[in-house]
């Protein structure tokens, strides 16, 4: 839960990683609001989460390798 080697590890420095995160943080608030749309109104935005979700995992999966 608590890693002080975080920023090390990620090779990133304190600006950098936190203007990552904040971008993820708003993208993710993006996401809960489709998934709500989706889930009141389902044939619509039927891939749209699952696939950023998909596509963010696949970044961070490329970060964490280098």
């Amino acid at each position: 839960m608590i890693n002080f080697n975080h920023l090390k590890e990620a090779k990133q420095n304190y600006f950098k990683h936190g203007l990552r995160a904040l971008s993820l943080s708003i993208i993710f608030i993006f996401l809960a609001f489709i998934a709500l749309i989706h889930a009141v109104i389902p044939f619509v935005f039927y891939d749209t989460v699952s696939s950023w979700i998909k596509g963010i995992n696949k970044e961070i999966q490329g970060v964490v390798s280098n």
